[in-house]
């Protein structure tokens, strides 16, 4: 990706969702929900999923992208940064969103309709923090006979589904 200089309203921003990243892990202490990424290598252990299939560039609706490959711990399920996230990089990587220079597709792997992040947590976490629907990516589709929804990540209803 491209230098770019951090600007003051990108470390802003970084700012602004670090501590939203902090009241929603907060909240989930309190409530008990789980506020973590769900982590990919979880979900295909459980799959036994092997066989992976290259599906190229997609754009893909940000929403659709409930975990991680190994960065799930770092980012919140809305992929809020936390503390683990070194605000330059993040600033800088939001700088280079807003200018015209572009950025490269993030590698997501897809099970089911949901995707999981193999490279570019820091990338989906900016252009959620900018509003963004949708984003360019690289998808690598898991063959498996369960069909993952997004509402089976909510309360971790994925593992009923997989069992």
């Amino acid at each position: 990706m491209p230098e770019a200089k951090v600007s003051y309203e990108s470390l802003e921003r970084y700012h602004q969702n670090a501590r939203k990243g902090q009241l929603a892990d907060l909240m989930g202490r309190i409530t008990g929900a789980d506020t973590d990424l769900v982590s990919y290598d979880e979900v295909a252990k459980r799959l036994r999923a092997r066989q992976h299939i290259e599906m190229g560039t997609k754009t893909v609706p940000l929403d659709l992208i409930v975990g991680s490959v190994g960065r799930y711990r770092d980012f919140t399920r809305t992929f809020l940064p936390r503390t683990r996230v070194s605000p330059e990089r993040w600033a800088r990587i939001d700088s280079i969103m807003n200018s015209f220079e572009g950025y490269p597709p993030v590698e997501l792997y897809k099970i089911g309709e949901v995707y999981f992040v193999r490279d570019g947590n820091h990338r989906v976490s900016v252009a959620r923090a900018n509003g963004l629907d949708f984003i360019e990516a690289y998808v690598t589709e898991l063959a498996t006979e369960v069909d993952l929804t997004l509402d089976d990540f909510e309360r971790d209803r994925w593992i009923i589904k997989i069992e």
